[in-house]
């Protein structure tokens, strides 16, 4: 692991040495998420929603949900969606960029039906905010009677990262998941080399 100011990198402010998970984030805080380098991690998820052709999708985590940005650039644009997140700045920008789409302030632990089939939700670097993940995973697939996921989650071993900082992941735990297929993505910023899969509730 190494420290790198050449690659978008998020302030990180603790005394613990643990990154704070922060329910209530304002948008500059994930901007990283949203440089150039960052793309990999979201065209990947984009490139699996068009390949299965998914028409229903719930984004659980999903900021100003940048995927939809990636899918239109690829001209797939014939789907529903709901995204929801705990911060309320995010959703905001996205209701105005997005009005066509459903948004909310919302937490996975109060979980809301929508009016359209769901044949995929993406779970965005969220899962690794619960001890029992796979739990909170089958919950929610469950919740709207999902067989199909993406998951993309930090991975265990990161080229950008700092020593002083414990890294937050659960990749080197998933045993319980079944994947249709894997990716280990290389984002060019503060810990980007992500796992981008494409998992499935049997």
């Amino acid at each position: 692991m190494s420290i790198s100011k050449e690659v978008p990198w998020p302030k990180i402010v603790t005394t613990s040495g643990e990154i704070p998970m922060k329910k209530r984030y304002a948008f500059r805080d994930m901007s990283y998420l949203d440089t150039l380098e960052a793309r990999p991690i979201f065209e990947t998820q984009a490139d699996i929603v068009i390949k299965n052709g998914f028409k229903g999708i719930v984004d659980v985590g999903c900021r100003h949900g940048p995927i939809n940005d990636f899918l239109y650039d690829k001209n797939y644009k014939e789907y529903e969606y709901y995204g929801f997140d705990t911060s309320p700045e995010p959703i905001e920008l996205a209701q105005k960029r997005w009005p066509n789409y459903q948004y909310e302030v919302r937490d996975w632990a109060t979980l809301k039906k929508v009016n359209f089939n769901v044949d995929c939700i993406i779970f965005s670097g969220v899962l690794l905010y619960e001890k029992d993940h796979y739990k909170m995973f089958t919950d929610i697939m469950k919740f709207y009677n999902c067989s199909n996921a993406i998951i993309q989650e930090p991975y265990h071993e990161q080229k950008y990262y700092e020593e002083r900082l414990k890294l937050k992941t659960i990749t080197n735990d998933m045993q319980q998941y079944s994947f249709w297929e894997k990716h280990i993505v290389e984002a060019e910023i503060f810990c980007g080399r992500r796992l981008v899969a494409h998992a499935k509730l049997l």
